[in-house]
């Protein structure tokens, strides 16, 4: 049966050679980093390391989160830690570059009264970031939906290989961060293996932020390939060009994640469906399957039954599944355009349409619930062989299709 999550990986890790010494509380400029590749599992994990001496953790990728938060041990004593093995949690008292975020010495948590709570960029229920300054001046943080605890800084270290005789450093000195002391989202939730979050968001405490690129991009090619995958940031990002560029969406009010685009409809095959409707989807690599609104999911999945034949639908971990002929080809199968502003999107059968059986299979979608508050979110299986750009500062989306495995091993 087709699991809900890709089995994990061992995670390389390849940069460019450069050294930050940029920290959001001295305020220091640096010239924007050279361009760098951030490999990721298809678990939709990085490995980070933090602290002197340096320990490596396994974030999840999340751009709906403004914080980037790790498990920090000792957790509260009224919460139950959500990672078992002690080993895997951050302990701020082993590492000599650790610093608490103090209210009174930072213009990170402004110091308030020890009842009151300062919002950043207050959006949901689920991306909300409140600070409180507590009595003893430590900066108390809760990201509402996963994750509560002090606001601390550390050096952040990025190491790799890019050839056998070449070794290349990344350092981001005083790097903030969430140290987690009662943590909502346990590592199965994250599909195993995750010791945290990390922020892809464009809030000042995100990892993009830190670093200080304003452009990043990503080519997936399918899980059958192989598991890793690359996040290009800076320089090296994919963008412009004979790109399709479309406009973002300033949504951060209203809804969860950070980059979305007008939906003006959706097709199967060549029948369209809310031709005449205007909604928006987000592009969020930290998902992995594609979400739509209930009404739509719908429309879908009975449009898919007529067009494959006589068939019979269930669900495979809320995934929409189906009975068909032994044999039938991937390739063969209706495939599901989004119709953005200016472009038709086609999602790659190769990530679309997954085989359970060798006479069943199943789409990479799932029904949005009422307790989403993002309805449609374009997910990494629909991202497949799609180069997509990111520019946070002109709040533009670039997109083409391509063989994104063939396109990195010829050339990166």
């Amino acid at each position: 049966m087709v699991s809900s999550m890709p089995h994990l990986l061992l995670l390389l890790l390849i940069f460019t050679s450069l050294t930050h010494n940029y920290s959001l509380e001295d305020g220091i400029l640096n010239d924007q980093p050279n361009g760098f590749f951030l490999p990721f599992e298809s678990n939709l994990y990085v490995e980070i390391t933090i602290g002197t001496p340096t320990r490596a953790f396994n974030l999840k990728l999340d751009s709906s989160t403004h914080l980037t938060f790790l498990e920090c041990d000792p957790c509260d004593d009224d919460h139950q830690c959500s990672i078992s093995d002690t080993t895997r949690r951050y302990d701020g008292k082993s590492s000599t570059t650790f610093s608490p975020i103090s209210c009174n010495n930072s213009s990170l948590c402004p110091h308030l009264s020890p009842n009151a709570t300062n919002h950043i960029n207050a959006t949901t229920t689920k991306t909300t970031l409140s600070l409180l300054c507590t009595p003893s001046d430590s900066c108390r943080y809760d990201v509402s939906a996963f994750s509560a605890g002090y606001l601390v800084s550390d050096t952040l270290q990025l190491t790799s290989s890019i050839t056998d005789q070449e070794n290349s450093l990344s350092i981001v000195r005083g790097f903030v961060f969430g140290c987690g002391t009662s943590n909502r989202v346990t590592p199965e939730d994250d599909g195993g293996g995750v010791d945290g979050r990390v922020s892809l968001t464009t809030h000042r405490f995100s990892l993009l932020s830190q670093l200080r690129v304003t452009r990043f991009s990503h080519c997936l090619w399918p899980s059958s390939a192989g598991s890793r995958n690359y996040i290009r940031l800076g320089s090296a990002a994919q963008y412009g060009g004979d790109m399709m560029l479309v406009p973002m969406l300033n949504t951060t009010e209203t809804n969860s994640y950070s980059y979305h685009t007008a939906l003006f409809g959706i097709s199967l095959g060549e029948h369209r469906m809310r031709s005449n409707e205007t909604s928006t989807i987000a592009v969020d690599i930290g998902t992995y399957y594609t979400r739509l609104e209930a009404s739509l999911y719908e429309e879908v999945k009975e449009e898919l039954m007529a067009q494959i034949g006589p068939t019979v639908a269930y669900e495979v971990n809320e995934l929409m599944c189906f009975t068909t002929e032994a044999g039938l080809e991937i390739e063969s199968l209706p495939k599901l355009t989004l119709h953005l502003q200016g472009f038709n999107y086609t999602i790659s059968n190769k990530g679309l349409y997954l085989r359970d059986s060798p006479s069943s299979l199943c789409t990479a979608l799932v029904r949005s619930t009422m307790e989403d508050e993002e309805q449609n979110v374009l997910g990494a299986s629909g991202l497949v062989d799609y180069a997509v750009g990111y520019d946070t500062l002109d709040m533009i989306l670039a997109f083409q299709q391509r063989d994104c495995l063939t396109d990195f091993v010829d050339g990166m």
